[in-house]
């Protein structure tokens, strides 16, 4: 059980995105890649900035509406995670590191109009999370930058627990569940719906690859509805491509002591191709043991694969392993500068802290909440509201972060359509497609294939958004 909780996590951090984004400018709209936008910055930041996104963040005169949250001159900021989690300890404690890292950065700028951020830590230690969201309910403004792995035992139903009946917004880093991906009162700047995804990835991976994308096997874990989620979406991509066959999925339960039984299925499914859907270390193991039995196909995974843990558990075994990803990686940093301004603020505002592809889009998250409660500032004669925030936020279309990644349309909540492919060679992530500058790189290094979102057929869902009737609809 313990095991199997970690897994939920990390198989749906997905993506993320880059490029022109709804900046912020001192007296006019600012041009960006994709078209215009018109927005404002708080005073003070002339100089500030963030990649190619100037700095919401700065001096001035704003306030909190009274009775959202416990202040009125302070930004009290819920940063949901599983840290100190028994299962696993430090479980997205890079969401943490990002959000300390981020408000220091923004409070030496003088906060949003002035008003300091304050980041809350919402510890849902995998299976606590009512009691996060208590705390949550009566010591935040809003939740920003994180994510529980059960994120669905947000909505408990009662009034002192659940989302929906405090009132709270949400701008996470991530959204897991069906029941939170598609609920309402929350904006994801990477978005990751239950009921689209893109196929880019597959069809640079069968360009790259014709022979070993001909038989695909899904192996994922149908007790985990998070993750079945996934498995739903790859059907729904896969169903679209004729060449390709979708062999028969393979689960595995909660927890799994020897992996033998499932490289075994592999094998003598005679696929040419493994797409893995949960936790890196798994992942690994699994790999480790196909390749002892003689497998020489390709392994396939999600985002959440792009992470040192799966190179250090598997070794030289994981040469060759694709992963997808829609964020720039870090060995890339030289060329992307918002990427290295992630990297070169977190080791300065917290030292040892991990950097990691959660915590990019956690930051991600931060710039999205205070471009909007920076507007909303300026609208509402420097009055700060959860309403306004949400709106503002939904109303940003173009989203890049700064440069951190691909294009992402938080306002219509539509999965990320861009994205590039990393293999590991010689120990380490590296981009294999596109190349950068390549026939195929449509912008700052992401293949952008028109018409690449596919709607997951509603039967297949497993389960429905947690909708606030009382809430309209942005």
């Amino acid at each position: 059980m313990k095991r199997s909780l970690i897994i939920l996590v990390c198989a749906l951090a997905l993506f993320a995105a880059s490029c022109g984004a709804k900046g912020s400018s001192t007296d006019s709209s600012s041009e960006n890649e994709g078209g215009s936008t018109e927005t404002t910055a708080a005073s003070g930041t002339d100089a500030a900035m963030w990649g190619d996104l100037e700095s919401p963040c700065g001096e001035g005169s704003a306030s909190v509406a009274p009775g959202e949250g416990p202040s009125t001159d302070t930004l009290f900021l819920g940063v949901a995670n599983d840290r100190n989690s028994q299962i696993r300890p430090g479980l997205n404690a890079e969401f943490w590191d990002a959000a300390v890292a981020f408000t220091e950065w923004c409070n030496a700028q003088g906060g949003i109009q002035g008003v300091p951020l304050s980041p809350v830590d919402i510890d849902g230690g995998v299976t606590n999370v009512e009691a996060g969201m208590t705390t949550a309910c009566n010591a935040v403004f809003a939740l920003v930058g994180g994510g529980f792995a059960l994120d669905n035992l947000e909505f408990s139903g009662k009034e002192g627990s659940d989302f929906h009946k405090c009132g709270l917004i949400d701008i996470p880093g991530f959204t897991v569940s069906v029941d939170k991906s598609l609920s309402n009162g929350q904006v994801q700047p990477l978005p990751n719906p239950a009921n689209a995804k893109s196929s880019q990835w597959i069809t640079d991976f069968k360009k790259l690859y014709p022979e070993d994308s001909e038989k695909i096997v899904v192996v994922y874990s149908k007790d985990l509805p998070s993750l079945e989620a996934v498995k739903v979406q790859f059907d729904a991509v896969v169903a679209e491509d004729p060449d390709i066959k979708n062999l028969p999925a393979i689960s595995y339960p909660l927890v799994v002591t020897d992996w033998g039984p499932y490289a075994e299925k592999v094998i003598e499914s005679g696929a040419t191709s493994m797409y893995w859907i949960g936790e890196p270390a798994n992942a690994a193991n699994l790999l480790k043991v196909l390749r002892e039995k003689g497998w020489e196909g390709t392994f396939l995974n999600e985002a959440n694969l792009y992470d040192n843990l799966f190179i250090e558990t598997g070794g030289a075994i994981t040469e060759g392993a694709i992963v997808r990803t829609a964020t720039h990686p870090f060995e890339e940093a030289d060329k992307w500068p918002a990427v290295q301004q992630y990297l070169d603020n977190l080791q300065k505002y917290v030292p040892g802290g991990k950097a990691a592809f959660l915590g990019l889009q956690g930051t991600s998250s931060w710039l999205l909440f205070s471009v909007a409660a920076n507007t909303c500032a300026e609208k509402n004669k420097g009055v700060i509201d959860r309403e306004c925030v949400l709106s503002e936020a939904n109303a940003i279309d173009e989203w890049t972060a700064g440069g951190m990644h691909a294009p992402s349309d938080p306002g219509t909540e539509a999965p990320v359509s861009c994205g590039m492919l990393l293999i590991v060679k010689d120990g380490e992530f590296e981009r294999i497609y596109p190349k950068i500058d390549g026939e195929d790189d449509d912008v700052n290094g992401f293949h952008c294939p028109e018409d690449s979102i596919v709607t997951v057929p509603p039967a297949s869902v497993p389960g429905k958004g947690n909708v606030d009737p009382s809430r309209p609809p942005l």
